[in-house]
């Protein structure tokens, strides 16, 4: 049977750690889902990248990072349904789930993650989270508390050094854009809540 390792992150925008976990996954299993999220939302604070932009990003660093091995990744864009209010949880978790099974024919598989392992485990229901090998890695020793959060700062501010140095080349390319983005994402004031 197949060895398969799940991705899931918004990459708003793409960085090293993200890369760093496909990487990690790359190692250990046969094949890699990435599963790009929030695939609905764009022009929010926390969301400024609408999906084809952030699609294109993740192919083509894919591509230039793990060129050998590129015909091992599947990329695909799921969207979100969350908020911070939201108790649906474990109907979140089996959107997880299927739309993993679907895509990759695999009941079982394990799941990479660096961030809030115990809400990740949360969201799948026991019979499903036994299915679910989960790998959890922790990317503060590794990448000093990157986030995307300071990479949409620093491409805010201008810091060219600072995103060449945490992402790949297809960000640094793009600054002036996904600069744009921000700056409308800001000026129109959409928090995001999920």
């Amino acid at each position: 049977m197949k060895k398969v390792g799940v991705f899931l992150s918004r990459m708003q925008p793409l960085h090293n750690a993200h890369l760093w976990m496909i990487e990690n996954a790359l190692k250990e299993n046969d094949e890699i889902l990435v599963i790009i999220g929030s695939a609905n939302k764009c022009g929010q604070e926390r969301n400024p990248f609408p999906i084809d932009l952030r699609k294109e990003i993740v192919s083509k660093s894919i591509e230039e990072y793990f060129e050998n091995q590129k015909n091992r990744i599947k990329i695909i864009a799921l969207p979100d349904w969350s908020s911070e209010e939201n108790d649906h949880e474990k109907e979140w978790g089996r959107l997880i789930y299927y739309n993993i099974v679907g895509n990759m024919e695999v009941k079982e598989f394990s799941y990479y993650c660096s961030e809030e392992p115990e809400k990740i485990k949360g969201w799948f229901e026991d019979e499903i989270r036994d299915r679910i090998n989960f790998r959890f890695f922790s990317r503060d020793n590794q990448f000093n508390g990157l986030s995307a959060t300071k990479i949409r700062e620093a491409i805010l501010n201008e810091d060219e050094e600072y995103v060449k140095k945490y992402c790949p080349r297809q960000v640094a390319g793009n600054m002036p854009l996904l600069q744009q983005l921000i700056k409308y994402s800001i000026r129109n004031g959409i928090k995001s809540i999920a």
